[in-house]
């Protein structure tokens, strides 16, 4: 069921309480963001504390139209207007994740920059982990292994509204940020993780460009068909399917046979 955004903000602050922290932190992705997000910092009073992550990383220059981080006091107005305002923005479930930190801000900001640069390879392939995408999280924190908790460090609890606008959250592994090692190292990827994140990848691209729906193959969440979707990939990835064509044809089959009829 839809978590209408009064009830999930209210999640946020009982969450935040938990927590004893007077504000909560947001994730704000502003690539192709249909918000206003400069404007209505600028005019925030008090400023809100607020930092491009990427401004850590290598991606520097593009930091301004990246990934924000905002902390935003739950005892002052204005800034909880605009918590409102961005988790009812159109597509707020692509662009807005929210959590609970005990972490300085520029500490946390750091940290979750850094937790934006991944390599495989052995190290000769390097990019952008877009865990900050909420429709990617849950994909990302799946993949790690438990030498890589630290990515969750800095976390108590993470929130967000999925594909189907229902509230989802993941705890983290809040620890001082004195207690992990530093430098923190990089955030290599094996080989299997990669065949896992890839099948996200492939999964999202399908959806998007063969414009389906749930009803389409005898289901009623979204949530549900991309876990179909990511299943398909994989099966296809097991069967050695890399021309495009065929791979469309494979998935659409897969899913036809799998996921027709299927309890949502």
């Amino acid at each position: 069921m839809t978590t209408s955004t009064a009830l999930w903000l209210t999640n946020l602050t009982r969450s935040a309480a938990q927590a004893k922290l007077p504000y909560i932190d947001v994730l704000v992705d502003a690539t192709n963001l249909d918000f206003p997000l400069a404007e209505r910092l600028a005019g925030l009073h008090p400023p809100a504390q607020q930092d491009a992550i990427l401004r850590h990383t290598p991606e520097q220059e593009v930091a301004q139209v990246g990934p924000w981080l905002l902390r935003l006091d739950n005892s002052n107005a204005e800034h909880q207007q605009l918590l409102t305002d961005l988790s009812n923005c159109p597509r707020s479930h692509q662009h807005l994740l929210a959590l609970t930190s005990p972490w300085d801000f520029l500490e946390l900001a750091t940290h979750l920059g850094h937790c934006t640069q991944a390599e495989w390879n052995d190290g000769q392939s390097s990019g952008l982990l877009r865990f900050f995408d909420p429709r990617l999280l849950l994909a990302v924190s799946e993949a790690l292994n438990p030498q890589q908790s630290w990515f969750h460090a800095a976390v108590v609890t993470w929130h967000w509204r999925n594909r189907d606008g229902e509230a989802q959250q993941l705890a983290g592994h809040c620890q001082r940020s004195s207690e992990l090692q530093s430098p923190l190292p990089v955030l290599r990827l094996e080989r299997a993780q990669v065949v896992h994140l890839q099948a996200w990848s492939l999964a999202e691209h399908y959806y998007r460009s063969n414009d389906i729906e749930p009803c389409d193959y005898g289901l009623n969440k979204q949530e549900t068909l991309m876990r179909y979707l990511v299943h398909a990939q994989q099966a296809a990835s097991r069967e050695g399917i890399l021309d495009l064509d065929q791979r469309e044809q494979f998935v659409d089959g897969w899913l036809k046979r799998n996921a027709m009829g299927a309890l949502a």
